[in-house]
């Protein structure tokens, strides 16, 4: 009697196992069936995806020679401006103690002395006359 009893109990025991595991065995069912479906579409959808990708890549890729290769244009650009204006600075500041101690400057400051001494005689001699 004692193995008909244990019988029973295993019997009632693998059948509400069985019965546990019917809705989830039922889930994992769908969700497979689900999976398949949506795993379908990506494959339908994915070489437009791809490309979209290798276009957008390849876009950004232009963009970015193009970018790099007007930034080194104007790199070239300012290179040459600082160039010229350290060149051209460089002689100023030769020129600068010369300019003020030499005869240039003299001519400047006598022919503005000039200048002023014109314009009071013509406004002295328009008002007299």
């Amino acid at each position: 009697m004692n193995l008909n009893i244990y019988l029973l109990i295993f019997g009632i025991a693998f059948s509400a196992l069985v019965i546990i595991c019917i809705p989830i065995l039922w889930q994992i069912w769908r969700t497979m069936k689900n999976a398949t479906a949506t795993l379908e579409t990506l494959n339908k959808s994915l070489p437009v995806i791809l490309k979209n990708l290798e276009e957008i890549t390849t876009n950004i890729n232009n963009s970015t020679a193009t970018v790099s290769r007007e930034i080194q244009t104007l790199s070239n650009v300012v290179d040459r401006f600082y160039s010229t204006a350290s060149y051209i600075i460089g002689d100023v500041r030769k020129l600068t103690p010369q300019v003020v101690k030499g005869s240039f400057f003299q001519l400047i400051k006598n022919a503005l002395a000039i200048i002023k001494g014109i314009r009071v005689f013509l406004n002295v001699f328009l008002k007299k006359g």
